[in-house]
């Protein structure tokens, strides 16, 4: 990073900011005040959905819960260092911690990519190879590939922080970033992305050709109704849309700074781009609950007294039913 090129962009903290700006950054601050707080309560819900269900507890919904609790770690991270930036017009807390900061925010952006990644490879594993899935996908393997993905985090971290270590405080965006003044960190940041892109859209026509040939059907694991044989692969679909309406806009400006070196990418497309990045931990819960039924049911149960009671009632006049149907029954064979 240079100097000059810092002082252009007005990231420099010690810089003095307009009025505009500052409420500019006010408004931020409560975007990201209210952003961090949906992600932070969303994944703390999926967590606690999975880990109280029963039913729920097998090797491809822990995979969920590993990116829920990685998600909420990002929302607790802009919760504690970025709101209160933002309220302040400059970086909360000692400038030492700037390096600090920069690091956690690489190192958990990183691992939430390679958790879709990994998300969409296992949607893909479960609808071409159904009566294989529970023998390939065990508890073993996903230790594996968990540990896999967080190796390959680590591994980008170090490729965008130790070449130079060089951290800064963006007063834009409110946010402490890494230069990007080396080809290393260029590739790490944009190169992970697109790759994961690639893996989405790979794997995306791969589960169209296995649906089209009909030779295969995706068989839901933990359930036998049908809504969810037509509805995962709608899961890999809205995987596939957030994940490119969160870092598409960050991939555009990063490459828009590099080619158009005298011209930066203009200021409220960056912030849009940001925003955009930490939404992308947001919008699980909800993909969750629109595909997959027993997700979906032991959410309410858990938070929605009123779903339990109209469970409770349709069960009791399900029981009414089956009993008078039984005295029937019984009632003609004693008259024949």
């Amino acid at each position: 990073m240079t100097t000059d090129m810092n002082e252009q962009l007005g990231i420099n903290q010690t810089e003095t900011i307009s009025d505009a700006d500052k409420g500019d950054t006010f408004i931020l601050g409560v975007i990201y005040l209210l952003v961090s707080v949906c992600v932070i309560i969303t994944n703390g819900a999926t967590v606690l959905v999975i880990v109280l269900s029963k039913q729920l507890h097998m090797p491809t919904l822990w995979l969920i819960t590993f990116r829920a609790v990685c998600d909420f770690a990002l929302g607790a991270y802009v919760l504690t260092f970025v709101v209160p930036s933002a309220f302040l017009n400059h970086f909360a807390y000692s400038e030492r911690l700037i390096g600090v900061a920069s690091s956690i925010s690489t190192l958990l952006t990183g691992q939430t990519i390679f958790n879709i990644a990994l998300a969409v490879i296992d949607r893909y594993i479960a609808i071409s190879r159904p009566l294989a899935y529970t023998r390939l996908i065990t508890a073993k393997v996903f230790c594996l590939a968990i540990g896999t993905t967080v190796l390959l985090s680590v591994g980008r971290f170090c490729m965008i922080v130790f070449p130079d270590m060089d951290f800064y405080y963006n007063a834009n965006l409110c946010v402490c970033l890494v230069d990007f003044d080396t080809t290393s960190t260029v590739v790490a940041s944009v190169g992970i992305p697109l790759l994961t892109l690639a893996i989405i859209l790979i794997c995306s026509c791969m589960i169209a050709v296995e649906l089209r040939r009909g030779k295969r059907r995706v068989q839901p694991v933990g359930t036998d109704d049908q809504e969810n044989v037509a509805k995962f692969p709608l899961m890999v679909t809205l995987a596939a849309g957030v994940f490119c309406l969160s870092y598409v806009p960050f991939i555009v400006g990063v490459m828009w700074n590099l080619v158009m070196a005298k011209e930066q990418a203009p200021t409220a497309i960056v912030k849009v781009s940001a925003f955009l990045v930490l939404s992308n931990s947001l919008w699980n819960v909800f993909i969750y609950t629109v595909t997959y039924r027993p997700f979906r049911e032991a959410l309410l149960r858990l938070f929605c007294r009123s779903y339990l009671r109209r469970q409770r009632q349709a069960e009791i006049q399900r029981d009414a039913r089956i009993r008078k149907r039984n005295k029937i029954h019984k009632k003609c064979q004693e008259r024949y």
